[in-house]
């Protein structure tokens, strides 16, 4: 496997209740690919490597990380996430 990923859900910081923008480029940063983002509920949806969430977890603008399901992933070869060239 090249790598394992999660699904989750971020809530945001009641400081960065109308700093939602400010936020999500902070994830991006940390290495979450957003899916949506919901200003109304201070939340951020998307995908990271299971292995960076404790991270992103420590990030001024994080309340709490909810991993809603983990995958593995293996990339075809020449896909530039590929790292076992298999």
């Amino acid at each position: 496997m090249d790598a394992t990923y999660a699904e989750i859900l971020v809530i945001l910081d009641a400081s960065f209740e109308e700093r939602l923008a400010d936020a999500v480029t902070m994830l991006k940063a940390a290495g979450m690919t957003v899916d949506s983002a919901d200003d109304d509920n201070s939340t951020v949806s998307g995908q990271i490597e299971l292995d960076k969430v404790h991270g992103l977890e420590k990030l001024e603008c994080v309340d709490y990380v909810r991993k809603v399901f983990t995958y593995d992933a293996n990339f075809p070869p020449g896909d530039p996430r590929d790292r076992d060239g298999m």
